[in-house]
């Protein structure tokens, strides 16, 4: 019997109060107690249906507490080659001057090296123990200086990337929904309730 069928036979929303389940099941109790001439399968159908809607209800669970950014950040194995492919996906930005491609063509390279790096130096920079929002942040962080910087060179070499900057977002929208894919999407949320019995 789950709790549906219980509540059903005593007659109270399955949501019911524990007074109430008592107060119902005392009811049916004096009709259909045994020594009051009831039928003791039913008797004993009625008491299983109080038990069953008395259980305690399971609380639920709180998440562990978040681990603070201090205890998170590391200091990178490489810093220099970090700067390195900094400089290079930043220099990348200097490409749509001098190709003879149309603009969004020619300016994805630099918006792929941009999140790339910037995947990479979250992976250096952060802790095993990093949870998903602190990923997505430094992930953010990180990408967004070397963007900027692109911008910038991308102007000073004559061709600005600006027409084509919402896609800059496309590699890195990528890069955070492979951090944390799904997100209930794919599996699953639960609702704080126990499962149906």
């Amino acid at each position: 019997m789950d709790k549906d069928e219980a509540a059903a036979l005593l007659g109270v929303p399955v949501d019911a109060s524990v007074d109430a389940i008592k107060r119902a099941w005392r009811v049916w109790a004096r009709l259909a107690h045994p020594d009051a001439g009831g039928d003791p399968e039913n008797f004993a159908r009625l008491d299983e249906a109080r038990r069953i809607l008395l259980r305690p209800r399971p609380k639920p669970l709180e998440p562990a507490p978040r681990e603070s950014w201090r205890s998170v950040i590391i200091p990178p194995a490489h810093p220099l080659l970090l700067a390195l492919g900094a400089g290079a996906a930043v220099a990348l930005a200097a490409i749509p001057a001098i190709a003879m491609q149309p603009l969004f063509i020619a300016a994805a390279p630099a918006f792929i090296a941009a999140t790339t790096w910037a995947v990479l130096a979250t992976r250096a920079v952060l802790d095993r123990r990093a949870d998903h929002g602190h990923r997505i942040t430094a992930l953010a962080l990180l990408w967004l200086p070397i963007a900027a910087a692109q911008v910038l060179v991308s102007i000073i070499a004559g061709d600005s990337v600006l027409p084509v900057l919402p896609l800059s977002a496309l590699p890195l929208a990528a890069a955070v929904s492979a951090v944390n894919p799904g997100a209930g999407l794919w599996r699953p949320v639960s609702d704080g309730r126990p499962p149906a019995e």
